[in-house]
């Protein structure tokens, strides 16, 4: 299954004449108009001033071609500019989630092994959404290698079903991704507001959000609350909203008469969207869920930006995009290596997103039916575990829920105050048939999610953290 789809090259490549390969993105809006809005709103030009400024900074400081920096810390206009400058310089950089522990966080800097590691806001304020501008630390690392690789953006992956890989992405694969996303209808457009409810650490976030508004002059706003009221307050001005089911859920979940009277499209990524989710959201703001799904190793795979489908479907592979089903799992054709720590040479090829799909032979339109490195019972070959999921966020006092299986189905959901454990038993035997009924149910405080902020959906790592917090 191929789709067609002409893309630019990044300069250098083609013969751009820009001295780095973002420069025309950075430089496409008058100096006047808006860029981005947190608590006060940056222009165009200001952007491009105050990254010119620490593009100086961070080269008198040693940082160069084929430098290796990680960035970490609280999200704001102070990171971004960070990024551009010293995408600006040649460096290789790599984008650590907000929330990564120090135990993940070391691990992920033995990993990689940045020169430089670059932190952003007080260690008190690391949980905070975003600031507009915070302290800066730039800090030489012992040990640190220079990047022997064309990637400039290092991802760290979700390791959904363990221990995350490190993964890289060049300047020409950014571009292209851009120009993708350029060729869909509905992506956000000139002038319009987006809201970017989730991290741009994520790779839909920052290409789709971040790079794509620059490309297309839509301006950015960055909620500086995750209480869901003032989050509404902001996003009823903007004709996108960009985030994960969580965010929607809660948006949902507004008392009142909440309304969003701008808003075009709502785009969901990073985990998969409940049906329950989906339409309580267009039943309360008169606009249905789109989704982009897509991998870190290869960027955005499918979308369904107006939500015509609705989940489990994703939509139809976007344009250039070469991909196939094999065995019922998708695998994406990729001309280099994703992964930064490979020992094979790798001579392209098709690579597999261990996800579980269906493609619709009449449409063309893929759906999602679990993770291959899942726990799975064989008895449920039909993706079943997604099902029981979806069956237990139905009930009224359930938040959310994770069901693994092997020998057993065993669910965690977390909920509200009154959500009885022996109640909920009681409740999922007479709504579900005998088999498909969890054998092991626990209510739980909050479920384990990884540093990317997905559901953990391993049975022995969720056990674990849960013991870890009970601690």
């Amino acid at each position: 299954m191929t789709t067609s789809g002409a893309t630019r090259r990044a300069p250098g490549i083609s013969g751009r004449t820009h001295s780095w390969w973002g420069e025309e993105l950075l430089t496409r809006s008058a100096d006047e108009s808006p860029w981005a809005r947190g608590t006060a709103t940056v222009t165009a030009g200001r952007m491009r001033t105050e990254v010119e400024w620490l593009r100086k900074s961070y080269q008198g400081q040693g940082v160069g071609f084929r430098s290796t920096v990680s960035l970490h810390g609280t999200p704001s206009f102070t990171q971004l500019w960070s990024l551009f400058a010293l995408w600006s310089l040649g460096a290789q950089v790599t984008m650590l989630e907000q929330r990564l522990g120090p135990k993940d966080m070391a691990a992920a800097l033995d990993e990689s092994h940045p020169q430089f590691t670059l932190r952003f806001g007080r260690s008190n304020r690391i949980n905070d959404p975003f600031t507009d501008e915070c302290e800066v630390m730039l800090t030489r690392r012992r040990g640190g290698v220079p990047a022997t690789t064309d990637h400039c953006l290092v991802h760290l992956s979700s390791g959904t079903t363990g221990r995350g890989k490190i993964i890289g992405r060049t300047a020409d694969s950014l571009l292209t991704e851009v120009d993708r996303l350029a060729m869909l209808d509905d992506m956000p457009r000139r002038g319009e507001t987006v809201l970017l409810l989730s991290s741009w650490a994520h790779s839909f976030e920052l290409i789709g959000g971040v790079l794509h508004g620059l490309d297309c002059g839509a301006p950015l706003v960055f909620p500086v609350s995750v209480v869901p009221k003032r989050v509404l307050a902001v996003a009823r001005d903007a004709q996108v909203l960009i985030g994960t089911p969580r965010h929607y859920e809660r948006l949902s979940a507004v008392p009142g008469t909440p309304s969003l009277p701008a808003l075009r499209v709502a785009v969901s990524g990073g985990e998969p969207l409940h049906s329950s989710v989906f339409v309580r959201f267009a039943r309360r703001y008169g606009v249905r869920i789109g989704q982009v799904y897509g991998t870190t190793e290869t960027g955005i795979i499918a979308a369904d930006l107006r939500g015509v489908q609705g989940p489990p479907h994703v939509g139809r592979p976007i344009p250039g995009v070469r991909s196939r089903v094999n065995d019922g799992v998708l695998q994406i054709h990729l001309a280099q290596s994703p992964y930064l720590t490979d020992v094979e040479p790798w001579l392209g090829g098709w690579m597999s997103t261990q996800d579980r799909v269906r493609l619709d032979p009449d449409t063309g339109v893929l759906s999602l039916h679990g993770r291959v490195g899942a726990e799975r019972a064989d008895r449920y070959a039909e993706g079943e575990l997604l099902e029981i999921e979806r069956v237990l966020r139905s009930h009224r006092d359930v938040d959310e829920a994770v069901v693994t299986g092997l020998d057993t189905i065993e669910a965690h959901v977390t909920g509200s105050p009154a959500l009885a454990h022996i109640d909920l038993v009681e409740w999922c035997r007479r709504l579900m048939r005998g088999s498909r009924a969890p054998s092991r149910l626990h209510v739980v405080r909050s479920l384990p999610r990884t540093a990317n902020g997905k559901a953990q959906r391993t049975r022995a790592l969720i056990r674990d953290a849960i013991r870890e917090g009970e601690q």
